[in-house]
């Protein structure tokens, strides 16, 4: 029997098994008693007539065969799922989840505002986010879990389809009291006399800080490390401290904030790029490209809102 033609139940319980390792941590997701599970995925093996798992006393193992069968199988219900919300847009159902992946900056606020925009036109659309490390974003859009990621990168990535990238320098964000918060630009050799705060590694930004720092044998005093970018901004509240973030991370905040965000010249630390990513040949449905459409809409006018700010007097 061909992959193509074996139904989406026992495909999904096979997916569900092969990510816990077991059919009983499967049975407790799935909310399926484990006898049924087994069932299906027995029945599964005797349709394609191959062992899909190595079954021990710690688990079960993915065969050559199964890992074969996990990567299509996964691209099947995604599609079934696709076909699914073309048919309902069809009968004029907007009735749809998309589900996101993005970094910490993204989530609190710059993610919520866009959502709430994106719902006024399509009310019957809801979101279920992820949020993580940009290398976690990735590969969940690559794996079929997320349907878009909106994260950052310094390097090609596989397996993904880059719907909108762009350049993503990291900005010296400070309060509008800072000495330097009046500048049209700054090294970060002039920075790091003042006390900073840092994301925690292996973020992105942190990795370009601490590269720059290595070169150029900077010595900075470090107030905070965290991986919570609303621990890193509330900082600034109480200590004239400097924080290193992109422009869509704070911008709804900082007028409201009394922050600035100021450019920094050394050319590590714009070499990291904004991208939208799905996974790669998936036929996305038309909530999701709409999102899509709306998400990287905003992220262009936002930047042509900054680099009009940037030629404007102070």
């Amino acid at each position: 029997m061909k992959l193509s033609s074996v139904q989406a139940v026992p495909l999904a319980y096979f997916l569900e098994v092969a990510q816990r390792g077991s059919i009983s941590a499967a049975s407790q997701t799935l909310h399926v008693a484990v006898s049924a599970i087994s069932r299906q995925i027995g029945r599964l093996e005797s349709d394609l007539g191959m062992a899909l798992f190595h079954r021990t006393g710690r688990g079960m193992a993915l065969t050559e065969a199964g890992a074969l069968v996990q990567r299509h199988a996964r691209r099947a219900l995604l599609e079934a799922e696709t076909l699914q919300s073309e048919l309902d847009a069809l009968r004029g159902l907007e009735r749809s989840t998309i589900r996101l992946a993005c970094t910490d900056g993204f989530a609190q606020d710059y993610l919520p505002a866009v959502i709430t925009h994106f719902r006024r036109a399509h009310p019957g659309v809801v979101f279920a986010l992820e949020v993580c490390a940009p290398a976690v974003a990735t590969r969940l859009v690559r794996e079929g879990e997320a349907d878009v990621a909106l994260t950052f990168t310094i390097a090609a990535q596989e397996g993904v389809h880059v719907a909108y990238s762009e350049p993503a320098p990291i900005f010296a964000h400070m309060a509008d009291a800072h000495p330097l918060a009046g500048r049209r630009e700054v090294s970060m050799r002039e920075l790091v006399a003042y006390p900073v705060v840092l994301p925690s590694a292996p973020n992105i930004v942190r990795q370009l800080f601490d590269l720059v720092c290595g070169l150029e044998d900077l010595r900075p005093t470090v107030l905070l490390s965290s991986n919570s970018l609303a621990s890193l901004t509330g900082f600034l509240h109480y200590d004239q401290a400097i924080n290193f973030c992109g422009s869509l991370s704070v911008r709804n905040r900082l007028r409201a904030q009394r922050q600035t965000l100021v450019p920094i010249g050394d050319r590590e630390m714009q070499q990291r790029v904004l991208q939208v990513q799905t996974m790669a040949g998936r036929s996305q449905s038309p909530a999701v490209r709409a999102f899509i459409e709306t998400l990287v809409g905003d992220i262009r006018k936002r930047r042509r809102g900054l680099s009009t700010q940037r030629r404007a007097p102070r």
